[in-house]
Parts: C-alpha cells; sequence; structure tokens
C-alpha cells in the first residue's frame, strides 16, 4: 500500500493532464531527498549526509529506535503485518511516527531513503537517472535489524538502492495500547518469531525494560492476522 499525493494510484496530477506513470519510461514524481553526485548505486549506499541524519535522527517520545542506518528496508512477509508506506518531503522521524500514531494497529516505523528512477524503466530507457524518495512504511509487528533484509532490486538495469533505514517501535505499554484499541479490545499474542511478551521484551535495550513493569492480558487463541492472534 502506498500513500501519494496522486489523485489515483499509479497516476500523478500536472498542470496540463493526468500522466499515467505506469507507461514505459514514464515521467515518475520527484523524490524530496538529496540525489549523491556521481549519481550511481554505489554512490547512493555510501552517501555519507544520508548516513549522518540516519545516526542523528533520535525516537520519538513513547518510541524505541531498534536499529540505525542500515542498507536495508524491512520486508514484508507472513510473520509480520505490513500497513504501507507514505513518502515524506524531509527525513523526520517525529512525521513519520506522527503517521503511525494516526494508523489504527500501527506499532512501529521504518524510515529510509530509497534510490528510485526517474523514468518507468523499459526498453528504450533501461537505466535512467536516479531520484531519492524519502519513505515511511508502517507497521503492526516488531520493527527489528533482522527484519530490514530488502536491499533493493533491479527494474530493468536500474539499481534500486536503500540507505540510512532506521527502525523506531512503540514501547510495549503503548503498543499493547494500539493493538487493543484496533482490535476492539480483544486480548492478542506476538507474531510468529516473538513467542510471548518476554521474547519481544528481549530485543528493547535495559533502559527500556527497566521502565516497563505492565504486561499484556491473557493471550486466548480464536484468530489470526498476518502473524498477530488473539
Amino acid at each position: 500500500m502506498r500513500f501519494t499525493l496522486a489523485p489515483i494510484a499509479g497516476f500523478v496530477a500536472t498542470a496540463f493532464a493526468t500522466v499515467d506513470t505506469t507507461q514505459p519510461c514514464s515521467q515518475q514524481p520527484a523524490g524530496y531527498g538529496p540525489v549523491p553526485s556521481p549519481n550511481t548505486d554505489v554512490a547512493f549506499a555510501q552517501y555519507a549526509p544520508f548516513a549522518a541524519t540516519a545516526n542523528a535522527a533520535v525516537a520519538p517520545a513513547l518510541y524505541q529506535r531498534t536499529f540505525v542506518n542500515l542498507n536495508g528496508s524491512v520486508a514484508a512477509d507472513s510473520s509480520n503485518v505490513y500497513m504501507g508506506f507514505y513518502e515524506l518531503q524531509s527525513y523526520n522521524a517525529a512525521s513519520c511516527t506522527a503517521l503511525c500514531d494516526k494508523t489504527s494497529g500501527c506499532v512501529g516505523t521504518n524510515l529510509y531513503y530509497e534510490r528510485d528512477p526517474s523514468l518507468n524503466p523499459a526498453a528504450a530507457c533501461p537505466n535512467p537517472a536516479a531520484i531519492t524518495v524519502i519513505k515511511c512504511a508502517l507497521w503492526g509487528s516488531p520493527v527489528t535489524a533482522a527484519q530490514a533484509t530488502n536491499q533493493g532490486q533491479y527494474r530493468a538495469n536500474f539499481h534500486v538502492v536503500i540507505a540510512g533505514s532506521n527502525g523506531n517501535m512503540k514501547l510495549p505499554a503503548q503498543a499493547c495500547s494500539a493493538i487493543s484499541q484496533a482490535w476492539n479490545g480483544a486480548s492478542w499474542t506476538f507474531p510468529t518469531g516473538y513467542v510471548n511478551w518476554n521474547n519481544w521484551m528481549s530485543m528493547m535495550p535495559t533502559s527500556t525494560k527497566a521502565a516497563t513493569t505492565s504486561t499484556p492480558a491473557a493471550y486466548p487463541s480464536g484468530g489470526a492476522y498476518g502473524g498477530w492472534s488473539w
């Protein structure tokens, strides 16, 4: 799921007409991030300003930073709950987590720079010039470095690359509340790979664990969604 300013999915509004961005070599919406020079995949992956911005980004209130400055974004699979992404105008952790707070069931975010093509790659334009898109992905399940395995892909000859990837997750009490509210107060358990409360807490820094004394309600079985069950 992608959230943009486009009025119709796959299209972008211009001053003259609505352009289909899915057509071969069609112009893609401009990104808001800086473009390294030289404009190559290697330069993007090693671009120092991306790393500096990611390393300087602190976790917003009631969130814990779970990983910082990776070259991979969290990959969706059957053990987690992907809730779509937004394209931001700046690399801002608070703006990203604010979107999570407004989304029912969201417990974590992945903020990163992505090297995307300026044209839709096709036979006539297999490796167009790159733009930099700043993405804020929302997750309804724990966000960890072990899940940040999406290191991009090729679209024709164009190399999509990830940089400055940071993970932020709600503190346990806030995560419990978000899930409970999303399911109208139903009790819940943790997804595959996070069998119980202690397992989820084990990935939290000591300072966070020391401040967390409450545990979720009992976990009766009864249903499942994207790795979560209640």
